[in-house]
C-alpha cells in the first residue's frame, strides 16, 4: 500500500492487498465487532471499532452542461483528516472512494497499519463503471432485518456495491439479498447514481426497504426520510434542502464546480458537540462519465483536488 500526504487533512492510499470481500459477502456481517473478527484472517484488526458521533450530511445529483451525471456529497462528522482510497479488486470493479481516518479506524494518526481496514471504512465513492454511492445519517432506529438472509453491516454494503455493481438496478438486486444491520445505533439512507443518470435513494421504515425515485431526474437528501411514512420526529437538514432546492429552481444544469460552490454554501461550520468539534471534513463531486473525482477537504474551497478511478493526481 503507498499512502501519501497532500495536505494537514487531506491523505490519499493506494490499496493493493486482498481485502477478503467475497468470503465476507458469503459468510455474512452483522457487526462492526462481527466484521473485526472475521478480518482477523487478512489483518490484526483487534481494536476495531465505529465511534458514534454526529452526522450532518448533504447530497444531490444533477447533469453537467456536457449531460455528464454527478453525484455531490458533503460529509459532516467529528474533525478528523480524510483519506482518499483507491481499490483494485481481482474479482470486481476499480473505485475510488473516502474515509474518515477516526471513523472506523485507530486514533492516533494516520498510517499503513491503521489503514489496511480502510477498504471498509468508505462512506461514498465511484467504481470504473461511473456507479456512486454515498450514505447519510438518519436519527432513528437503527436497522436489524432479520429474515433469514445473510447479513451485512452498513460500510459493508458501499463497498460491496462500489467492487459489484454497474447500475442503479444492480445496486438494488445486491441490497435486497441481504438482511442490512446499522452499524451506530442509527439509521442510513443511500444515495446511488449511475452513468445513465438513473438515481435512486434507498432506506429502511421499520426494517423494510424502500426505494425512492425522483420525480424528474434530480433528487436532494440530507438528515431525514424521503419515504413519507418514516419516523421524522428527530429529523434535521431542512435548511440545506432549502438552498438545494432553491439553487436548483435557478438553475438546473450544474458544472462540477457550481455543484462545489453549492456544497460551499451547505458546509456545516464548525460547532462543539458532547466535547469534540464537528464540521464538514469533505466535499466530494463524483463525475459518474468520467469516473472522477473532485475534492475539497475541511471546508478549504480554495484547494481542491482531483482524481480519477485510476491511482494518481
Amino acid at each position: 500500500m503507498q499512502i501519501n500526504k497532500l495536505d494537514k487533512y487531506t491523505y490519499t492510499l493506494n490499496y493493493t492487498v486482498d481485502y477478503g470481500l467475497d468470503e465476507l459477502l458469503e459468510q455474512g456481517v452483522k457487526n462492526v465487532a462481527d466484521l473485526a473478527v472475521k478480518l482477523q484472517k487478512y489483518f490484526k484488526v483487534s481494536k476495531l471499532h465505529f465511534e458514534e458521533g454526529d452526522f450532518a450530511c448533504t447530497t444531490f445529483n444533477a447533469f453537467t452542461p456536457e449531460n455528464d451525471h454527478i453525484l455531490a456529497r458533503n460529509f459532516d462528522y467529528k474533525d478528523a483528516p480524510a483519506v482518499v482510497v483507491w481499490t483494485a479488486p481481482k474479482n470486481g470493479y476499480k473505485s475510488v472512494g473516502i474515509t474518515d481516518a477516526d471513523v472506523m479506524l485507530y486514533r492516533d494518526g494516520v498510517n499503513k497499519d491503521h489503514l489496511l481496514i480502510a477498504p471498509y471504512a468508505c462512506m461514498d465513492g465511484v467504481n470504473e463503471k461511473g456507479l456512486a454511492i454515498a450514505v447519510l445519517e438518519i436519527k432513528t432506529k437503527a436497522t436489524n432485518q432479520n429474515t433469514g438472509r445473510r447479513d451485512i453491516t452498513t460500510t459493508v454494503m458501499i463497498r460491496a456495491v462500489l467492487d459489484k455493481c454497474a447500475t442503479v438496478e444492480e445496486a438494488i438486486e445486491l441490497f435486497g439479498k441481504y438482511d442490512m444491520h446499522d452499524s451506530l445505533f442509527c439509521n442510513y439512507h443511500y444515495h446511488i447514481v449511475d452513468a445513465s443518470g438513473k438515481s435512486v435513494v434507498i432506506e429502511y421504515v421499520n426494517n423494510e426497504m424502500r426505494l425512492i425515485y425522483p420525480e424528474d431526474k434530480l433528487q436532494h437528501v440530507m438528515n431525514f426520510y424521503l419515504s413519507k411514512d418514516g419516523d421524522t420526529s428527530k429529523a434535521f437538514g431542512y435548511t440545506r434542502q432549502k438552498w438545494v432546492k432553491e439553487s436548483f429552481e435557478e438553475k438546473e444544469i450544474k458544472t462540477e464546480e457550481e455543484a462545489m460552490d453549492l456544497l460551499n454554501k451547505c458546509q456545516l461550520y464548525f460547532r462543539h458537540k458532547r466535547g469534540y468539534m464537528i464540521t464538514s471534513l469533505w466535499s466530494a463531486v463524483y463525475n459518474c462519465n468520467k469516473k472522477t473525482l473532485l475534492l475539497s477537504t475541511r471546508m478549504n474551497y480554495e484547494t481542491q483536488y482531483k482524481f480519477g478511478v485510476e491511482y494518481g493526481l
